[in-house]
């Protein structure tokens, strides 16, 4: 199983969601030469979905590593927010993707080593 950075249009694009994508491609890998495979629908592979970049080195078995205690903190945070809301997440959604977006640069930094 590969890992991909992918973007796709199901929602309206904006520069930051661009931007997010093209920022999580750099941390897996993608340099200014590479090129974006495109996400296709199923049933009709003329239809245009998204991109996507496969992710560089991040074969071999899954391992543990370390992340920041900021980070962890943030997690359990808005977990304790998500759980304590009665599952209604739409006030949480700029800081859920700033989370993950941190969370997704600290695990790229660990791809290929």
């Amino acid at each position: 199983m590969g890992l991909n950075i992918e973007v796709t249009w199901d929602a309206p694009i904006t520069v930051g969601l661009l931007e997010q994508f093209i920022l999580q491609a750099k941390a897996a890998g993608a340099t200014s030469d590479t090129t974006l495979e495109e996400i296709t629908h199923d049933q009709d592979p003329q239809i245009t979905l998204g991109w996507r970049v496969p992710v560089t080195g991040a074969a071999g078995p899954p391992r543990e590593v370390a992340m920041p205690h900021r980070l962890m903190w943030n997690i359990h945070s808005m977990l304790e927010q998500i759980g304590s809301g009665e599952g209604d997440v739409r006030a949480l959604q700029a800081e859920i993707s700033d989370l993950d977006l941190e969370l997704w640069e600290a695990l790229m930094k660990h791809v290929g080593q």
